[in-house]
């Protein structure tokens, strides 16, 4: 998840079953997927269409702002593909896309492989605080 979040970090997470709105698009959730348990970010909601093509991710057609990548290239790949998600999938992806096994890979997620959403840093302390997406 770097830039955001970096190999040593902790992080304080909520339930995601709390917030009664569910995930937003930006969130940083934990995700059951079969390779595991990981940290992504959300960057596709149910309903929606998502297009890789020419380095750029687009949304129902607009390309989708991502400043917390912070320069990193927001789509990696020589072709183009697109995903159609289905009423109760999620499309998460990690902010290192080069290096991140995410839906691109396996696919969507279901809304109850979501299991908490990612609210602070709390450590190391030098960055603690604040939500990551900042």
């Amino acid at each position: 998840m770097a830039p955001t979040l970096f190999h040593g970090d902790y992080v304080l997470t909520r339930a995601s079953r709390i917030p009664k709105r569910g995930p937003r698009r930006g969130d940083i959730v934990v995700v059951a997927v079969a390779e595991g348990t990981h940290l992504k970010r959300i960057v596709g909601l149910p309903g929606e269409r998502l297009v890789f093509a020419e380095g750029v991710l687009r949304v129902d057609g607009d390309r989708l702002p991502e400043p917390y990548l912070r320069g990193l290239p927001s789509y990696l790949g020589l072709k183009a593909s697109e995903f159609c998600l289905g009423a109760d999938a999620y499309f998460v992806m990690g902010d290192n896309r080069a290096h991140s096994t995410d839906s691109r890979h396996v696919g969507p997620v279901a809304g109850p492989s979501i299991h908490a959403t990612v609210v602070c840093r709390v450590w190391p302390p030098f960055r603690r605080g604040g939500r990551p997406v900042d």
